[in-house]
């Protein structure tokens, strides 16, 4: 028994020594934020739920696809888009989801390989232009009415001059007020996020009122997990969601992975 004892002991201190001398991020854990106005299908609420709702959608998956079996553990977290950004900045948190891309995010992060794409699009009640608007570019919806878009996202893929006078809203809340009362005309989203936003906060009979048209001469709009420069983490983080989201994206994975929430969307709302 005596013999057992010590063979128990040295085992457990053998092992001691191989996880102290594995890598600093090996027993990592990384913070990672989501919008928490929600970004469906790629990142919503589980209303299933009877407890505080986690975080579901093509982004979580691809997160527990990348870190699920590796070295370096992760948690999902939601917030404020713009402070979410601010804090993977500052280094607080260690990286956040589905971000397009503009010059000041190329300086501030370290950006992942694009893991989908969005098409830029505007939308407009089908009563206010019963015959349709069709533009060249995007600045010329001005001549038939103010423009919306969301507070602190980006449009700079949508090909919006610097002076184009975009009038912002706090959240999706607001779009049908906005329109029916005319303070906007057209409203500024990507196709494939709008339907399953409008759906989820139980306004999607609202989206059937309204026309939708790809902005003219978009391209399809990349986008990526924005890393933190001063995550101590970063270099593991790129490494290894980039060479998940790099396999997937050869055995043809991702789009499946994407149909299957928007399909869930439209099962659950």
């Amino acid at each position: 028994m005596k013999s057992w004892g010590r063979l128990v002991t040295r085992l457990c201190c053998g092992l001691a020594l191989l996880i102290s001398a594995l890598p600093a991020y090996a027993r990592a854990s990384v913070t990672i934020c989501v919008e928490n106005t929600e970004f469906p299908p790629f990142n919503y609420f589980d209303r299933d739920q009877s407890v505080e709702p986690r975080s579901i959608g093509y982004d979580i998956d691809i997160l527990n696809l990348a870190f699920g079996q590796s070295v370096l553990s992760h948690r999902v977290i939601a917030l404020p888009w713009n402070r979410c950004l601010k804090e993977v900045k500052q280094g607080t948190v260690d990286a956040a989801m589905s971000a397009s891309l503009n010059g000041e995010r190329r300086r501030d992060y370290l950006i992942s390989a694009p893991y989908y794409y969005l098409t830029p699009s505007y939308y407009y009640l089908k009563t206010d232009f019963p015959k349709g608007v069709q533009v060249q570019h995007l600045g010329q919806l001005i001549d038939y009415g103010n423009v919306c878009g969301i507070k602190n996202f980006n449009y700079e893929n949508f090909g919006l001059t610097p002076d184009f006078h975009l009038f912002q809203i706090r959240s999706l809340a607001h779009l049908p007020e906005m329109l029916t009362k005319k303070r906007c005309q057209f409203f500024l989203a990507r196709k494939e996020t709008l339907s399953g936003t409008l759906a989820i906060n139980k306004m999607d009979s609202f989206y059937a009122l309204l026309a939708g048209i790809t902005v003219p001469d978009a391209k399809p709009e990349p986008f990526y997990m924005l890393i933190s420069k001063n995550s101590p983490h970063k270099e593991a983080i790129k490494q290894l969601f980039d060479a998940k989201v790099n396999s997937l994206n050869k055995e043809g994975k991702l789009q499946p992975l994407l149909e299957h929430h928007l399909q869930l969307l439209s099962q659950a709302y």
